[in-house]
């Protein structure tokens, strides 16, 4: 650390450079709203006629960019801009930062979106007097940060860059599997058409069907709630001035939770005494659910053996099947379907950071197949 400089990041960046000017030659921008992006990954973005554009589409931006949304920073919606096109814009809700050549691009961005600096910029954010906790550009301008010199930027901005690929390869996979899944769940119990005792599509074969709230639903099966297949906890309150980083036993937070995989580049471990914690263990097979944030119930994934052992904190659900043997299959499926997401949008509470409850995960109204379907499921 002796080689690193205390540096001002108004001396190695550009702040809000390009706006759209009269030399703007474009009919149709590419739009990017700060709802678009989250976490360093793009959603969407809108095609737009320009004069249908919303006032805000103002800012032009360029390869190696760095866009910081400037309200609610605890929202963390950041993105580096790898590609772009010359038409695509961004909201003012941006600030945009411009790397000069004697920095890293990629180096910057990941020290400006660290958790510690985007904690940084949150208690600014929320200590002026606005309608939306926000700050203003000159707050990062201003920063003083350790940088060290451009080699060594280079070779962590190539170690950091590599692990945001492998991570972003695992949520590309996951959500192909996920589309599998609802495919798979939309033809076992939605369409009712899983295989009969003749290995026969179950509902166009004549299976015995009866009336129940949702409609027509299989013979033996029933409308219940979700807390009937399967018990629900949540976390310890650990004390994160307790924490340490090199040492004992991972603990799940919120922000390690992601959609189908857990991930450890903020990492805490917990190296305290242990007896009294032996209900916050995860197990092989539990299924836990971020309980917090703008992505709250989208976050979610399965336990392998191959993580544990885990602790779980406060503000993330563990979901356990009360029969392991022919639940957990359903359960697993059973979440990754889209109608829990449109159920967690409809109840979650709370504006600047969403949250849904242990109760509220209990109360999800879905189907309860019969013994047999489920055992069938789970072989299958």
């Amino acid at each position: 650390m002796s080689e690193w400089k205390e540096t001002k990041i108004s001396d190695i960046a550009d702040f809000n450079v390009n706006s759209i000017n009269k030399d703007f030659k474009f009919n149709f921008i590419e739009y990017i709203d700060t709802s678009s992006v989250e976490k360093g990954r793009l959603l969407n973005t809108q095609k737009l006629k320009l004069k249908e554009a919303p006032s805000r589409a103002k800012r032009r931006v360029q390869k190696n960019d760095i866009l910081i949304s400037s309200v609610r920073p605890n929202l963390e919606h950041y993105y580096f801009i790898k590609k772009c096109s010359k038409n695509t814009i961004v909201s003012t809700g941006f600030v945009v930062i411009t790397p000069k050549e004697i920095t890293d691009p990629y180096f910057l961005y990941c020290l400006l979106t660290s958790q510690k600096y985007t904690q940084y910029l949150t208690s600014i954010a929320n200590s002026h007097t606005s309608t939306y906790p926000s700050f203003n550009p000159d707050i990062i301008s201003d920063s003083i940060l350790p940088i060290p010199g451009i080699q060594e930027q280079k070779r962590i901005a190539a170690v950091l860059s590599c692990l945001d690929d492998k991570i972003e390869n695992l949520r590309k996979q996951n959500e192909t599997l996920e589309k599998i899944a609802q495919t798979l769940f939309k033809h076992w119990f939605i369409d009712f058409e899983f295989p009969n005792e003749n290995g026969q599509p179950y509902r166009s074969s004549g299976g015995a069907m009866q009336p129940s709230e949702l409609g027509a639903i299989p013979a033996g099966w029933r409308v219940g709630k979700l807390g009937d297949v399967v018990d629900v906890f949540t976390g310890f309150p650990f004390k994160s001035d307790l924490y340490s980083f090199d040492s004992g036993i991972r603990v799940v937070r919120g922000e390690n939770v992601s959609l189908g995989f857990l991930r450890w580049d903020t990492e805490k471990r917990w190296n305290h005494d242990i007896d009294s914690y032996d209900n916050y263990f995860l197990q092989k097979n539990d299924y836990i659910i971020g309980m917090d944030g703008s992505r709250v119930g989208k976050n979610r994934t399965i336990i392998f053996e191959s993580s544990l052992p885990l602790l779980l904190a406060q503000r993330v659900a563990g979901l356990r099947a009360k029969k392991s043997t022919f639940y957990q299959g359903y359960i697993n499926i059973l979440l990754m379907n889209k109608k829990f997401e449109k159920y967690v949008d409809f109840i979650k509470t709370g504006t600047s950071i969403p949250h849904i409850s242990g109760k509220q995960i209990k109360d999800f109204e879905c189907l309860v197949p019969c013994h047999d379907s489920l055992k069938k499921f789970q072989i299958f």
